[in-house]
């Protein structure tokens, strides 16, 4: 098999599962509250926070496949434990080792591919191979998804989780047969490199990227954020059933709002690809406060499509932007404290707005959210026009007119 296929299946695997953000409804199926839940993804993002850059030097300094397989390990253990997930004490430990998972493979990963692509002479083709990339996911991921909110809907939650677990075996077998090539570890002081990768994010060149790019995280994930239950609420309520029975639909439901429009966001020609970049900080807050304004299953649906589509279009953008401007040498590092940035600000939102959710309710807390995100945005698009962030966040690695 041809090296760059070995990679495209291993991404691909690890971007399958078979519940997706109905996990929720696991967790609530648990006896667990909203707060708990907002309080233990805090706990992943915080994590995060404290293990990313530690772990993009093991990426930097001793290996890259070596962090990845690490990760990989590390998340089929946190997966046996939600399998028996039993109280709020088990959910931690599971949120921290997914916390320590994600902060091993994120900027390695990458980082190990890009390396391998310039290795091969084939760094240009980043762009397109990514595209392939989520080509094959993103069908894979849906068709998983669904069966798995149909298995856990008729059979339970514990068979889906353990066909995850089944994947992540593959997964780390498949990362095992894949050679490091291109890889120079980095000599230099640990915290001298740390400081230097942190003065690189923080440049003038690195910065507005990150900046915006959390912005757009920040409000996808607000729209995303307890999504199943009050679609699941609403549908309920149509159709006179309960949260519960509407599993099936809700599974359905995630595939046309998470999965397949992210194929169209990825694919979409550049002309369009950077109109949705765009316009991304101000157009997702204003779709999700209208599928609070308007609770119509159907147009609730509509509005995630068109959400899911521009933030996967403006964070691929991103994403591709920051390979070809990041050094080599630090690449693995600053991606990792690109992640431990965001991580940061996301713990901070995750329990604030668990908690929002329990006093306020749903609704509320989605649509005061949303208004909060969308002057953050309009600000965003402001110093972008105006200020320090002109010409600093346009694409450089797509041909622009104008």
């Amino acid at each position: 098999m041809d090296l760059l296929k070995h990679y495209r299946l291993m991404m691909a695997l690890m971007h399958t599962g078979f519940l997706g953000n109905l996990v929720v409804i696991y967790y609530i199926s648990k006896g667990l509250s909203y707060a708990q839940i907002g309080l233990a993804t805090a706990v992943t993002a915080w994590g995060i926070v404290l293990l990313e850059v530690p772990t993009g030097i093991v990426g930097d300094r001793v290996s890259r496949k070596l962090s990845v397989l690490t990760g990989i390990t590390l998340h089929i253990l946190a997966t046996v434990i939600l399998i028996f997930l039993n109280g709020f004490a088990m959910l931690l430990l599971y949120s921290l080792l997914t916390a320590l998972s994600v902060a091993f493979i994120s900027g390695s990963l990458q980082a190990w591919l890009f390396d391998t692509m310039r290795h091969l002479a084939r760094e240009k083709e980043f762009r397109e191979f990514m595209k392939g990339t989520k080509a094959l996911t993103i069908p894979l991921s849906a068709l998983t998804l669904v069966i798995g909110a149909f298995l856990a809907q008729f059979y339970g939650f514990r068979l889906p989780l353990l066909l995850s677990l089944i994947v992540e075996l593959a997964m780390l077998g498949l990362a095992f047969s894949i050679p490091e090539y291109g890889f120079e570890p980095v000599k230099e002081n640990y915290r001298r490199h740390t400081r230097r990768a942190f003065g690189e994010l923080l440049s003038r060149r690195i910065f507005p990227l990150v900046a915006v790019s959390i912005l757009v995280s920040l409000e996808t994930n607000q729209f995303q954020k307890f999504f199943e239950p009050y679609l699941g609420e609403v549908l309920a309520l149509y159709l006179g059933t309960t949260l519960t029975g509407t599993l099936g639909l809700l599974g359905i439901a995630e595939i046309i709002v998470r999965t397949l429009p992210k194929l169209v966001g990825v694919r979409i020609r550049d002309s369009w690809s950077l109109k949705l970049y765009s316009v991304a900080p101000v157009l997702v807050p204003v779709l999700t406060i209208l599928s609070v304004l308007i609770r119509n299953p159907l147009l609730i649906v509509a509005l995630g499509v068109v959400a899911t589509m521009v933030s996967t279009a403006f964070q691929f953008n991103v994403s591709v932007e920051l390979q070809h401007r990041l050094p080599s040498e630090k690449r693995a590092t600053i991606l990792s404290a690109d992640s431990m940035v965001a991580a940061l600000v996301m713990g901070s939102f995750y329990i604030t707005y668990g908690f929002a959710t329990k006093s306020l309710g749903l609704s509320k807390a989605r649509l005061l959210f949303a208004l909060a995100l969308l002057f953050l945005g309009l600000l965003m698009k402001a110093l972008e026009l105006f200020g320090p962030f002109k010409n600093v966040i346009k694409l450089e690695h797509i041909p622009q007119r104008g």
